[in-house]
């Protein structure tokens, strides 16, 4: 072609081009002018999208109307040049997945979101947006597997399919046997699947190093197994922050390839259960801003200087099983010339010695946590010349020494102050003004009284105050209400606060407040805190009528145990509809309980030894979250209602020391959860319900189950911060007062009533039963054979009754038993020996008594025939009783008790008259009887 002609096409082209676009622009121009920018058949998806929601509690999606601009809706971002839909972005809203016409979606962010429909499962449709560069998916429910075909967005640089459910339950929803798809995202620079299940995808090290571009990669409780695999070349030279959190890497943390990764800055490897010394190569990672190590199993000391780690911001070695000085931990901190680091976490160790004094180099500390060691001496001036502080734990250390005004004089941005668990003398003036505003004080065990410190009444945007247990003799000031109307947490307990409490209570912010084991006087106060959950005023001597309404409709827990609260118990009760414990043990309380039946969320009902009456508590009817009950010590009456066997939740029922009669009804041997039962002390006739062994709470596979898996009082650790309520149970004769959340005996305990009929058999199957105590009925029959099998029996009680036959043999095998009491029956036959058995006895030598039948060691009584079985001879053998030795003494006894009477008589006239005159009586009765006896024999033969 001619030079001419290549430039006039070219000329040609450039003006169409030019002409193209002007068309386009004013097309697109004319487009806005009508009212709209997006796309209509993208609109058209967007509002059948929201069609299939099912709830929208945030309100994100009002904006999206018919008629409207969709490119202009909330969420929504479209192209300025195309008006195609970009970017989705929809949070917390319940959604459905209608989106497979956005085929130009860069960006969709869906979590924390609910999809609708029958599956749960990820959608495999996202697969087909392959112009998506970020898709955020945490947060979601999803379970099933990963759908591999999401390896075909190769254009994605942000990948987030995190789940957030159940990290310490291990409930994995999602599950990935093969992510080998995942090296097809050759330009992915985030990487989160967290919680999503890998334990068999074995290879992904090798996949994650195909993928070079990765800046940020999360696999936290992923289940994977090892990070010690042979990777000859890491790729991974972009990556700055890597989390392995909650793996169980279950090797030597040195043998991990992860130590070639020297250009992190983020480094999250907390409980992964790798253990040994930390590799001298951490040293090198200089570029290192957060390291994360804690909950591992080092078990020594740390010899891995981080000296050279100048960008190290933050040092968390928590539960490090840390053991060592702490002057020497501090040598091997960063020393530069800029020193960066922030936050050092060194809780819950074995660390050792006295706080140093050179930390004042450590100018841009703000976080400074040692608490849960072995530290010892006094606090060091020079820890308040870190300006920069902003939490200080030291609690529960072995720290001692005065705590003055020059401690605190430099730390003027202190938010946090944990001081408790130490032996501290806080000694500042009554006039002292802190240069710190706190958020959280904690100081329980810190010496502060006699006087309420005065320097609390400065603190005015506190949250959190703990100085229980501080010495303090005082009243509770004037400015108390003021100084901490913004404070959620008061814990004054364990002191010597006297007085009233305060007025204008009602204007306080404040969720928990304890005021337990003090000498408060005089009424509760009609108005409280209105957002009050958790009020705690046990242990005080509080008096009066409880107030008609407390205005604390969030009340969770209310515990007022051992007070001196008179009167009844207002139906204002029945309001506070989120209830969880109620504890009003030994008070003063009388009359009826309200009727109200509409709390359902009540768990600890503890009335305990006061004065109500009636009938056994209606309201407890719909509580069908019941566990724990006491009304024992009162004046209810009446009969044991049919639908106690409702709650079946319930694993303390104790309602002793009442009025109740009649039979003990059927039904509670639906409480499988029962762990201890008490219905002493009452009117209760008839006889044990059949079908007590359903009482699966007793059996050792109920007890297994929580003993080695969790706490049988699981969840109820916070909850015995509330109760502090003592109950008590009679065992080994006496009784012995528990607190919850320690209290782990089974037992059942039906004493002092008028039951009558057996004792069921059945009985002993409950194998993991402590304390059995059945005196003071009239029970009959014989005493079951296989009560020996329950052989974790400490306390066994059947005495008083009428219980007959022999003591069953197998009683010796309890070897745990440390209380026995048979005394008072009809038992007969020869007593069972045993090791267990014969101390019993020594202790307590009337546990036999009462029984005429009974003979045999270790009663003086012998059994017909034999007096002794070789079993009981050999048994006694062994409890050094010799036969030759006792036959010797026994023949020696009886020559020397023959020589005294001869010699008596032989001295003694008068003795000797009397003597012969009484042989000679005696000779005369037996002649005439014989006589007589022949006589009326032959008579009787003749007659016959």
């Amino acid at each position: 072609m001619p030079p001419a002609a290549k430039l006039l096409l070219l000329f040609v082209l450039a003006a169409s081009s030019t002409l193209l676009t002007t068309n386009s622009l004013q097309l697109q121009a004319a487009i806005g002018a009508a009212g709209g920018s997006c796309i209509p058949h993208e609109r058209d998806a967007l509002l059948s999208f929201k069609h299939g929601i099912s709830s929208d509690p945030m309100d994100l999606l009002a904006s999206w109307q018919k008629d409207g601009d969709c490119c202009s809706w909330r969420g929504v971002r479209c192209s300025n040049r195309t008006g195609h839909i970009l970017k989705l972005q929809l949070r917390n809203v319940h959604i459905s997945h209608s989106l497979v016409s956005l085929y130009n979606l860069v960006h969709l962010d869906l979590s924390m979101n609910y999809l609708n429909g029958s599956s749960s499962h990820l959608p495999e449709f996202l697969s087909t947006l392959s112009n998506l560069r970020y898709l955020n998916l945490s947060g979601i429910p999803f379970s099933g597997r990963v759908p591999p075909h999401l390896g075909n967005l190769t254009k994605l640089r942000y990948l987030d399919l995190s789940s957030f459910q159940g990290q310490h339950q291990c409930q994995h929803q999602m599950y990935s046997t093969d992510i080998s798809w995942l090296a097809s995202l050759s330009v992915l620079e985030y990487l989160s699947m967290s919680m999503v299940n890998l334990s068999t995808a074995v290879d992904w090290p090798d996949v994650v190093n195909l993928i070079p571009s990765l800046k940020v990669l999360s696999l936290k409780y992923c289940l994977l197994l090892s990070v010690n695999q042979s990777i000859p070349r890491v790729n991974l030279t972009n990556l700055q922050r890597l989390d392995l959190s909650g793996n169980i890497f279950s090797h030597p943390m040195a043998s991990s390839w992860l130590w070639n990764l020297t250009d992190l800055h983020y480094l999250f490897l907390a409980d992964t259960g790798l253990y040994g010394q930390v590799p001298d190569a951490l040293g090198n990672f200089t570029s290192l801003q957060v390291l994360d190590l804690s909950n591992h199993y080092n078990r020594g000391m740390m010899t891995t200087s981080f000296q050279k780690l100048c960008n190290l911001t933050v040092l968390n070695l928590n539960s490090f099983f840390l053991y060592g000085n702490m002057m020497g931990l501090i040598d091997l901190l960063p020393r530069c010339r800029l020193n960066k680091l922030r936050e050092l976490h060194l809780g819950y160790n074995f660390i050792t010695g006295i706080m140093p004094s050179q930390m004042a180099y450590l100018t841009s500390l703000v976080v400074l946590d040692v608490s849960y060691n072995n530290l010892t001496g006094a606090i060091p001036p020079g820890l308040g010349q870190l300006a920069s502080l902003s939490v200080l734990d030291l609690s529960s250390n072995k720290l001692d020494g005065d705590i003055t005004e020059k401690h605190f004089a430099g730390l003027a941005k202190l938010k946090v102050l944990r001081l408790s668990g130490n032996s501290f003398n806080i000694t500042v003036s009554s006039t002292w003004t802190p240069p710190f505003s706190l958020q959280e004080a904690s100081l329980a065990y810190c010496q502060m009284g006699p006087m309420f410190p005065t320097w609390l009444q400065f603190q005015v945007n506190i949250l959190w105050v703990d100085i229980s247990s501080t010495g303090i003799f005082d009243k509770l000031p004037d400015w108390f209400s003021t100084a901490f109307s913004k404070a959620t947490y008061l814990d004054f307990s364990q002191n010597e606060i006297h007085g009233r409490l305060p007025k204008n209570m009602e204007r306080m912010s404040v969720n928990y407040f304890y005021l337990s084991s003090n000498k408060l006087t005089g009424k509760i106060p009609s108005l409280l805190p209105r957002n009050l959950s958790h009020l705690d005023l046990s242990l005080n001597s509080l008096s009066g009528n409880l107030p008609s309404k407390y205005g604390t409709p969030q009340l969770v827990s209310l515990n007022l145990f051992s007070n001196h609260i008179t009167g009844g118990l207002s139906g204002y009760i029945c309001e506070l509809q989120n209830l969880v414990e109620l504890d009003l043990n030994n008070n003063l309380f009388e009359g009826a309980l309200p009727r109200c039946l509409t709390i359902r969320t009540l768990l600890f009902v503890l009335l305990r030894n006061n004065s109500f009456s009636g009938d056994f508590p209606l309201f407890l009817r719909n509580c069908e979250q019941l566990e724990f009950l006491d009304i024992s010590r009162n004046k209810f009456s009446g009969k044991l209602p049919q639908w106690i066997g409702d709650l079946t939740r319930l694993r303390f029922l104790l309602v002793d020391q009442n009025m109740f009669s009649g039979n003990i009804p059927t039904s509670i041997t639906n409480l499988t959860n029962l762990h201890h039962l008490n219905l002493a002390s009452n009117r209760l006739s008839g006889v044990i319900p059949w079908g007590i062994s359903s009482l699966k709470g007793m059996t050792r596979n109920y007890v297994n189950l929580y003993y080695f898996s969790e706490n049988p009082y699981g969840g109820y650790e916070e909850l015995s911060r509330e109760i502090r309520g003592y109950f008590s149970a009679v065992t080994k004769g006496q009784e012995l007062y528990y607190k919850f959340g320690i209290f782990e005996m089974t037992s059942i305990d039906l004493s002092f009533n008028q039951l009558c009929g057996g004792i069921p058999e059945e009985i002993t199957s409950l194998d993991a039963l402590l304390n059995l105590d059945l005196s003071w009925n009239h029970l009959s029959g014989e005493v079951p054979e296989k009560t020996g099998v329950m052989n974790l029996l400490e306390s066994l009680d059947l005495s008083n009754n009428m219980l007959s036959g022999k003591i069953p043999s197998s009683l010796s095998n309890l070897s745990y038993l440390g209380y026995l009491d048979l005394s008072d029956n009809n038992l007969t036959g020869r007593i069972p020996s045993g090791r267990q058995l014969d101390t019993l006895y020594a202790e307590h030598p009337s546990m036999y008594s009462g029984n005429g039948g009974l003979c045999g060691p270790p009663l003086q009584k012998m059994c017909p025939g034999n007096n002794a079985s070789r079993h009981d001879v050999q048994n006694r053998n062994e409890h050094g009783f010799e036969p030759m030795s006792f036959y010797f003494g026994l023949g020696l006894g009886f020559m020397l008790g023959l020589w005294v009477v001869f010699c008596i008589l032989l001295f003694k006239k008068v003795w000797r008259i009397a003597y012969f005159r009484l042989i000679d009586s005696i000779y005369y009765q037996i002649y005439v009887f014989v006589i007589v006896t022949l006589k009326r024999l032959a008579r009787e033969g003749s007659t016959d």
